[in-house]
């Protein structure tokens, strides 16, 4: 039987609540330590006249299925809701205009809608239509996003549709996102089809003729709120120690601010990007700290449903080109429906990150009153019931190009001391998925590590 078996976690955000649960399954004894005053990181649930109110991610990819594996080992699996499905939307050229069907990711697959769509110019089409004859733009170096689908599609695709599709995953510009570090799976497709219209038309299965295909919504999340998660993992810690700052880290040991030392058999690492550096003090570690960090600010809107514009669809994204401050709008009763009540309507609005540093200091009421004038520009919205402002300061790690290299020169680096491991957001994906897998690769290391050191 393993002895070693008492486990420190710093950082209760999703990712660190994830490996509390690994590692008392694996028999360990927890401890956690938190810098702020409550766990559960970005996520977080408020209940408000009936609505349920997500200031953080909404919900996850479905295709990525290990948080589904973990909700329903926690035996929340009956309380998982898929995303509902309908137009998708970019508002470009001072109005909302339909995606094209058959676009993935902003990338055409289907000749005709391609053809018939407003989008873009003839121009625009035809040179997005060159990426069936292009050479390939990836040649083994690492890219900004901006480099590659530019090359492949031409600036109106790219401007119109790729970047307000994929920019806000990670709330930055495609010239600073590393396609190594974001999508490498079009690096593949790339490398196998050479174009990409071609690759993902590929990948997109076949439609039975005179049979309409059944849209599923890609995304899960929580009937009661994905804050009941955070509170379904939290048994799994023996000792929380909440508003708690961690000075250093070496093999072993922790040192609190106070100066309070403990030891451990094992420790793991599931802090903010800007708190490894300090801790560590490992050059390798600072310098995922002095990466590229973003802020963003998102506003919640509730209605009565008669005073928002009626839409099909649940939202839609911003062209930059307009110059609105905001990026995206979701509409989340028509997205999730348990999260308003019957008649009522729930908008989500994104604030431009570009816009954020002004705002931040701002009022809640400034902040509100800012996004639903930027809002009205686009749709028609009323007197809202109420609305909820949500700040994430520093908080989306920018996966510039070269943030592969970097990351590998720190995990290498950190294999060198002792039943310390890391894990979170900065390493290999920011989605909640991503997070709860690394956590529990994290864990399945120290755990592994321990067993040959008995």
């Amino acid at each position: 039987m393993n002895r070693l078996n008492n486990i420190a976690i710093i950082g209760g955000g999703i990712t660190g609540m994830a490996a509390a649960y690994y590692a008392k399954q694996a028999g360990a004894h927890v401890t956690m330590y938190e810098s702020s005053d409550r766990i559960g990181g970005k996520i977080k649930t408020v209940y408000r006249d009936g609505f349920v109110l997500e200031c953080g991610p909404d919900g996850y990819m479905a295709r990525k299925p290990t948080l589904t594996e973990l909700i329903t080992e926690l035996g929340l699996d009956d309380d998982l809701v898929r995303s509902m499905t309908g137009t998708s939307y970019i508002y470009v050229r001072n109005q909302l205009r339909q995606m094209p069907a058959g676009s993935v990711m902003g990338i055409p697959t289907k000749f005709w809608p391609m053809v018939k769509t407003d989008l873009f110019t003839w121009r625009g089409k035809l040179r997005a239509g060159m990426d069936l004859v292009l050479p390939r733009v990836y040649t083994g170096t690492d890219i900004s996003l901006d480099t590659f689908f530019r090359t492949r599609l031409g600036s109106e695709v790219v401007e119109a549709m790729i970047e307000p599709l994929l920019s806000g995953i990670y709330n930055g510009t495609l010239d600073d996102m590393s396609i190594e570090s974001t999508f490498p799976q079009f690096i593949t497709i790339e490398q196998k089809t050479r174009s990409l219209i071609l690759g993902m038309k590929a990948l997109t299965p076949p439609v039975q003729a005179g049979v309409k295909p059944r849209e599923a919504g890609k995304f899960l999340s929580l009937q009661q709120g994905l804050g009941v998660l955070i509170e379904a993992l939290r048994p799994s810690i023996d000792r929380l120690y909440t508003e708690t700052k961690v000075a250093s880290v070496r093999a072993h040991e922790v040192t609190l601010a106070d100066g309070t030392t403990e030891s451990f058999d094992s420790i793991i690492l599931a802090t903010s990007p800007n708190a490894l550096g300090p801790i560590l003090g490992l050059q390798e570690a600072e310098k995922l700290s002095e990466l590229k960090r973003t802020s963003s600010i998102t506003v919640l809107a509730a209605f009565d449903e008669k005073e928002v514009a009626a839409l099909d669809g649940t939202g839609y994204v911003i062209a930059k080109a307009e110059g609105n401050a905001l990026t995206a709008c979701s509409w989340m009763h028509k997205k999730w429906p348990h999260m308003a009540p019957k008649h009522k309507a729930l908008l989500r609005v994104y604030i431009g990150s570009e816009y954020v540093p002004d705002l931040l200091a701002k009022s809640d009421e400034t902040i509100a009153g800012f996004a639903l004038r930027e809002l009205r520009k686009i749709q028609h919205v009323g007197t809202p019931i109420f609305t909820k402002v949500e700040r994430h300061i520093d908080t989306m790690p920018q996966y510039e190009v070269g943030h592969k290299q970097y990351v590998r020169a720190f995990e290498e680096r950190l294999s060198t001391l002792d039943g310390v491991e890391a894990c979170g957001a900065i390493l290999h994906g920011v989605g909640l998925p991503d997070c709860v897998d690394s956590a529990k690769q994290a864990v399945a290391r120290v755990m592994a590590g321990q067993a040959v050191s008995v």
